[in-house]
């Protein structure tokens, strides 16, 4: 099969040439990489767009890319830990960060696609077998930066990138070495594995992830990846369920067989029944009591985050979410604040007085809505001052030409990379929040806490959520009783089940008790 791959045109004699000298080149890439990591990135970034447009032998390309990528290794992880854990959207050297790391893995993959490309034109190729094995391998590695990078600055992924990497990999099942490893450090692995871990961490609504689960789930597929399959032949399985379409020669991501679609020309099917049962006996043995990995902290706190996640990973891996709604698109404009207080204050009524909370209405933000569902929003940031957020925010909004008020909590959001805007989606929690207060049964005296109440549904379906309670983290304790006070009315409520945690909040459901 002809590689078609999307590469720069080459020239022969360009106006300023770049340094290909390897000799120059080595010396030059360690003075560098002891600036800034941005500004190191950013210029070592640039150097190899000039290199990869300008034509040379393969052997002094490949001296050079494997230059550049050993110096690039030790960049990343430095600018990665500038915007893995700010705020959003990312502004300053956090955005510089994530934009000469996207440029560093894009411009590597460049130039290892030249490389491969020249190759595989070849009828006997020059390197032989093993060769070619390490440049589907390196090319498939550094698509694979690329979208760890964008997931981990939540960006989008540069366009054409997953084109390229189902062509790679297609191409490497074609030839028959997909399966091979040429041995050392991260040559160890397959093109096939590195491949399917990629698959599965889109597969796994990598958007969503809170800081910190990114890593954590590319070492759970580093360790457990190659129990999933990937087959040409299609699965014979009622409803897809564990079957996720790969759409060879398109430009977008692996989508589950259960959501349905249909796509023009060759495909794969990756299968992940075996690694969903493994998923299974994990957190059975997990909330039996049963040890957390290494990595994983050992406080309470961070054996139910691990828990949750891996509960995650089987919804997302096994049984999707199926869409109950068709997106509606909309132009619609929002005001909305985030935070447990600006919810608060934006929701407040008539209630006994609260000397924590802050005076005052909140700054609301404005927004435009670019699709929404009756059970959320994808909204765009369009204020000159744009709200900072975190997956898992409380906020609340007020659409345009409606008087009630909503809350919501964001689950995903992408950044554009070209301004500080900002995209993300939110699921809605209620569209009747009620501020009060509340205060612990058992305290003398009993200071008074800013909360949220979330009125029960009023319809009697099985999918009616009960009444819940939006509090300060670790101010109650499941099971508790608390002092409610909503309005001018006062009572007792006990916290039955925590239902959500997130920054700067904690979710029960609650029960009236008088």
């Amino acid at each position: 099969m002809a590689l078609a791959l999307t590469l720069p045109e080459l020239e022969a004699r360009p106006a300023n040439p770049p340094e290909t000298r390897a000799a120059k080149v080595g010396p030059w890439l360690t003075l560098v990489a002891q600036r800034n990591p941005a500004e190191a990135a950013r210029v070592i970034g640039d150097a190899l767009a000039a290199t990869n447009r300008v034509a040379m032998s393969d052997a002094r390309r490949l001296e050079l890319a494997e230059a550049y990528w050993n110096t690039a290794l030790t960049l990343w992880p430095q600018l990665e830990r500038t915007f893995m854990r700010t705020s959003h959207p990312l502004t300053g050297d956090a955005l510089e960060s994530a934009k000469a790391a996207l440029t560093l893995a894009h411009e590597l993959s460049v130039a290892y696609k030249h490389l491969l490309a020249s190759e595989s034109s070849r009828r006997i190729p020059l390197g032989g077998t093993r060769m070619l094995t390490a440049l589907i391998l390196r090319c498939l590695q550094c698509f694979a930066r690329i979208l760890s990078t964008s997931y981990l600055s939540y960006s989008p992924v540069p366009q054409r990138t997953w084109h390229d990497a189902h062509a790679v990999y297609a191409f490497a099942r074609e030839r028959g070495v997909h399966l091979m490893s040429i041995g050392g450090g991260e040559a160890d692995a397959s093109p096939e594995s590195v491949y399917v871990q990629a698959l599965l961490l889109a597969l796994a609504n990598p958007y969503g992830f809170h800081p910190g689960q990114l890593n954590t789930v590319i070492h759970y597929l580093h360790e457990h990846a190659h129990v999933a399959k990937l087959t040409d032949i299609q699965p014979v399985h009622r409803m897809a369920k564990a079957v996720a379409i790969v759409p060879v020669g398109h430009d977008f991501p692996p989508f589950s067989a259960a959501k349905g679609g249909s796509i023009e020309g060759s495909r794969l099917f990756l299968l992940t029944y075996d690694l969903a049962f493994q998923l299974e006996e994990e957190l059975q043995k997990l909330e039996a009591g049963g040890a957390t990995p290494p990595e994983v902290k050992r406080d309470a706190a961070s054996r139910l985050a691990y828990i949750n996640l891996l509960k995650r990973l089987l919804r997302q891996w096994a049984i999707p979410p199926a869409r109950q709604f068709n997106r509606l698109p909309s132009r619609a404009r929002v005001a909305m604040c985030a935070g447990l207080h600006g919810v608060w204050q934006s929701s407040r009524g008539q209630h006994s007085g609260n000397a924590t909370a802050a005076t005052g209405m909140p700054q609301m933000t404005a927004c435009q809505v670019i699709n929404h569902t009756p059970a959320g929003y994808a909204l765009r940031q369009v204020d000159r001052a744009p709200c900072t957020l975190r997956i898992g925010d409380l906020i609340a909004l007020r659409v345009e030409g409606r008087d009630a008020l909503q809350v919501a909590m964001v689950r995903w959001f992408r950044n554009t990379l070209k301004t500080s805007a900002l995209e993300f989606g939110c699921e809605l929690l209620s569209d009747a929040p009620e501020a009060a207060v509340a205060a612990s049964e058992d305290a003398s005296p009993a200071p008074l806490h800013p909360v949220v109440v979330i009125p029960e549904d009023t319809e009697s379906t099985p999918e009616a959520s009960p009444a819940q309670l939006i509090v300060p983290p670790g101010t109650f304790a499941l099971e508790q009783a608390v002092n409610l006070r909503r309005g001018s009315g006062s009572g007792y409520a006990v916290l039955t089940k925590l239902v959500e945690q997130g920054p700067g909040f904690e979710l029960f459901e609650f029960v009236d008790v008088g």
